[in-house]
């Protein structure tokens, strides 16, 4: 018969061990009973901290964010900022504008900075398969650069929309590592029929235009009355005697010209095209006859015009405009297979994209 346990072979129990089995148990019991049978206090907490809830939403919109991708929110002033960049790109300026216009512009930059959003993801995920070259961001923001007359003028626009340097050079990396994700995700192929095709149907869109190289001594007569604007103008026809003298055109439109792009170059206007031309000045330009010297009003002031060249209107062949031709072609497949891309994305985050309207609209009363 075998011994039976006596108290010094009997196993010890752990009373702390069973009474923290006990505590556990009842905790996870109250835990499922809380959060997925009845709805208690602790659900009820956690709700009310979801991105999804009423009062989260509500802290949101009153904080001004106008739209939440992925819960990512994106903020009134950002689209604000962005309809200012886009006016100045323009050369608009949003002032005095109607509501119902500012809100269209609100909207179309709103839709520009989701579009964005969701294509930062995309490109975020593959940032590895679409490096950006330190060379490519120096040749871009040199680009940029060169649309300014001075450095002055560059920082002052900088300092006007509220970007350092530093952040335009990584939003300029940005873009270019977004474009070049976009073209390699957006394939172009135009083929040679399909140019030639388009080429027969727009041949007249393509034809050279008649042109004219000219040059001019301009003085304004805004704001001045009749006597005064009179004697500008006489003053010029003593300008069209000396240059029929012998006098040198270019050196007297630096010294007298008040054409501020034109006069450092000694009045040159380059090549101009009729219908860039503004209307009262047209006739007189494309009639005249070159290397003759002559006088004409416009609306603004008195011109000294001098027509050095002509060059008549004629059609192009397809070889003259191959390149044009692909080049558009591809930019309008480009842009098509652009629109598309992004409608793909929007439809597969559709329900991830959330839109505050009364916030778009808040501060346009």
């Amino acid at each position: 018969m075998p011994d039976l346990p006596t108290d010094a072979t009997r196993p010890m129990v752990d009373k702390g061990a069973v009474v923290r089995v006990v505590v556990y148990s009842i905790v996870i019991l109250y835990l499922v009973v809380d959060l997925f049978l009845v709805g208690g206090p602790l659900r009820k907490s956690f709700a009310r901290k979801s991105p999804s809830s009423p009062d989260v939403i509500e802290a949101a919109k009153d904080a001004g964010v106008v739209a939440r991708i992925h819960y990512q929110p994106i903020l009134l002033t950002q689209v604000d900022r962005r309809v200012e960049e886009n006016l100045w790109r323009a050369g608009r300026s949003g002032e005095g504008l109607p509501r119902e216009e500012r809100i269209l512009l609100r909207r179309a930059a709103l839709n520009e900075l989701i579009d964005l959003h969701l294509l930062r993801l995309k490109v975020r995920f593959s940032q590895s398969e679409v490096p950006v070259g330190d060379e490519e961001i120096e040749d871009e923001l040199a680009r940029f650069t060169r649309r300014f007359a001075t450095e002055s003028a560059y920082l002052a626009s900088l300092q006007e929309l509220g970007w350092s340097e530093k952040e335009l050079r990584f939003r300029i990396a940005a873009r270019i590592q977004q474009e070049n994700y976009l073209a390699k995700m957006i394939a172009v192929e135009v083929s040679e029929e399909e140019a030639r095709e388009w080429f027969e149907a727009n041949s007249e869109r393509l034809a050279y235009p008649e042109r004219v190289r000219a040059r001019h001594i301009f003085r304004s007569t805004v704001g001045l009355d009749k006597d005064a604007a009179r004697a500008e103008g006489a003053r010029l026809r003593e300008v069209v005697g000396e240059l029929a003298g012998g006098a040198d055109f270019g050196e007297l439109a630096r010294a007298q010209s008040e054409d501020s792009r034109s006069k450092g170059e000694g009045g040159d206007l380059g090549w101009l095209q009729r219908e860039r031309v503004p209307e009262d000045l047209r006739e007189g330009l494309f009639a005249a006859r070159p290397k003759e010297p002559f006088l004409l009003q416009s609306r603004i002031g008195w011109h000294v015009i001098e027509v050095l060249e002509k060059k008549p209107g004629r059609e192009r062949s397809f070889e003259e405009a191959r390149t044009e031709v692909l080049a558009a072609l591809e930019t309008v497949k480009r842009r098509d297979g652009l629109r598309d891309y992004r409608k793909q994305l929007r439809e597969r985050d559709r329900k991830y994209i959330e839109i505050f309207f009364d916030v778009l609209e808040r501060g346009l009363e």
